[in-house]
C-alpha cells in the first residue's frame, strides 16, 4: 500500500521562497505546518493509500493522459486561505491564467475513471498550499500578510511534465518521492 498522488511539481523562485521565509518567521509563535519550498506542488489528484497491484494500471492512464497533453503555463500571483476567515485552515500563493491546468486535470482525471478514479466533487481551485494552519492566537498578523502580498506576481511559470508521487507522513513532515514522471 502506497499514499498517491498525481502533480505538477514547481521549482520556487527566490521571491517565493523569500515570501515563504517571511510568512514563516511573521507568524512563527502560531502552530502552522509550513511546506517546505522543495515540496511545493499544483494536486491533480489525490489517490491516498492505493493497493500496489493498482500502480501499474495508474501509470498506463497517466501516460495516456499525458500523450493527450500539451506544455501548461500560468502565473503565481497573490496570496490567501480557505476555510473561515476567522479560522482559516489552509494557506496558498495563488495562480493566475490557470486554463491549461484546468484542461491538464480534466485528462488526468478523465484517464483515471476507468479504473474507478472519480474527479473529485469539489471544484478545481489551482493554487500552492504554503501552510496548514492547526490553530491562530492572532489572525489580524496573518490578515496584515496577506493585505502585504496579495496583489504580488511571482512568476509565470511552464511545466512540461507531471508526476506520480509517493507520500510518507513523518513526524517533522511529509517526504514526497517521484515515481514516475510524464512528459506532456
Amino acid at each position: 500500500m502506497k499514499r498517491l498522488f498525481c502533480a505538477v511539481k514547481i521549482q520556487p523562485s527566490e521571491e517565493i521562497t523569500d515570501t515563504m521565509d517571511h510568512f514563516r518567521e511573521s507568524l512563527a509563535t502560531e502552530r502552522i505546518n509550513w511546506v517546505a519550498p522543495e515540496n511545493l506542488h499544483l494536486t491533480l489528484k489525490f489517490f491516498g493509500d492505493t493497493p500496489n497491484r493498482e500502480l501499474d494500471a495508474i501509470v498506463q492512464s497517466l501516460q495516456k493522459a499525458a500523450a493527450l497533453s500539451s506544455p501548461v503555463s500560468f502565473s503565481i500571483n497573490g496570496c490567501g486561505t480557505f476555510g473561515n476567515p476567522r479560522m482559516p485552515r489552509v494557506l496558498w500563493f495563488g495562480i493566475d491564467r490557470p486554463h491549461g491546468l484546468q484542461t491538464l486535470y480534466r485528462t488526468v482525471n478523465k484517464s483515471l475513471e476507468p479504473l474507478g478514479y472519480l474527479p473529485d466533487k469539489k471544484v478545481f481551485v489551482p493554487h500552492l498550499t504554503i501552510g496548514r494552519i492547526k490553530h491562530l492566537e492572532d489572525t489580524s498578523a496573518l490578515q496584515e500578510l496577506l493585505g502585504e502580498y496579495e496583489d504580488t506576481a511571482f512568476g509565470k511559470v511552464t511545466v512540461s511534465n507531471f508526476h506520480l508521487f509517493e507520500s510518507i507522513l513523518r513526524p517533522q513532515g511529509p517526504e514526497y518521492h517521484i515515481l514516475e514522471s510524464f512528459r506532456m
